[in-house]
């Protein structure tokens, strides 16, 4: 569809001129799978907008999306592919992510993706084949477990919200292999690139983001309260209890233009006190998949 491919190509050429991907191998993937393929049932404005679209939704909550594809783009340079290698995603949610790796890693790599539910895995399949990726090997089942029939990976990636490392993909990474996952800190997300060096876990690069949180054996269990006014708006308590009434009035409120990892302050409980230590509440800003979740916790270090 000549629409489509125009409007793919405004897309990327504004990721491109806000400098959210300097790999080739990366930009031509984008340019060559069209995201379309992977959300048939979205009108094409809303698919080529940089912008997260929600999928599945349980219980009023979001728990499937296709991510916003700059954040997509920042996972796929931090994850450094290269034709040849092998690559296992844990979220396969539309299958587009999937494709961007297949195509980058070509017909001598192998691409694994593993999502929990039965009819994600169908979708994504069919999608893969609608758009020439029939080879990506898509797997139901709990991807805290990775996937051991295809092990080992020299890359690992996730496209859901980990608290952790299971000691499932430290066993199926490639000595000198490399993980990029979205590592939940109390609260904050941030997206990691570990490279595996002499048995360690060192991280590569980090940036912020907000992703959908794993589900299954390994998925933690923070509470969430969803926000009145905002379905996308969500309360995540870590470690202390707040009334999400209470919450929602500084979420509300006006938002501080101060650096942050992870996001923006836009409100607080006041300056830290012996007695308010480690009570704030922040809204993160940075891109993901379409939850834009708020969290309550320690506060963490500004930068002006």
């Amino acid at each position: 569809m000549a629409v489509a491919r125009r409007r793919q190509r405004v897309l990327v050429n504004r990721l491109k001129r806000q400098g959210l991907r300097r790999s080739p191998l990366v930009e031509a993937a984008f340019r060559a799978v069209p995201r379309h393929l992977f959300l048939p049932d979205v009108p094409l404005e809303t698919v080529y907008r940089d912008e997260a679209i929600i999928t599945k939704v349980q219980d009023g909550r979001g728990i499937s999306s296709s991510s916003q594809p700059a954040i997509m783009a920042i996972m796929l340079e931090q994850l450094d592919l290269a034709p040849g290698l092998r690559v296992l995603e844990i979220g396969a949610g539309t299958g587009f992510n999937a494709a961007l790796v297949a195509h980058i890693v070509g017909p001598t790599g192998h691409v694994v993706t593993v999502d929990i539910d039965d009819d994600i895995v169908v979708g994504a399949r069919e999608h893969l084949a609608a758009a020439g990726f029939p080879e990506v090997e898509v797997v139901c089942g709990d991807g805290g477990l990775g996937y051991a029939p295809s092990a080992p990976y020299d890359r690992i990636i996730l496209t859901v919200g980990a608290w952790d490392v299971p000691p499932a993909w430290w066993e199926q990474l490639k000595p000198g292999g490399r993980l990029v996952l979205p590592l939940s800190l109390r609260g904050v997300q941030l997206c990691v690139a570990f490279d595996d060096i002499d048995g360690r876990l060192v991280s590569a690069s980090v940036h912020g983001c907000g992703f959908i949180p794993l589900r299954g054996a390994f998925g933690g269990h923070p509470i969430r309260v969803r926000l009145p006014g905002d379905p996308n708006r969500i309360l995540v308590l870590e470690d202390q209890r707040v009334l999400a009434e209470q919450a929602s009035i500084f979420v509300a409120g006006p938002t501080h233009d101060r650096g942050f990892t992870g996001g923006t302050l836009s409100a607080g409980y006041g300056h830290p006190s012996p007695r308010r230590a480690g009570r704030w509440v922040h809204r993160i800003a940075a891109s993901g998949d379409g939850a834009a979740p708020v969290a309550l916790g320690p506060r963490a270090p500004q930068r002006s």
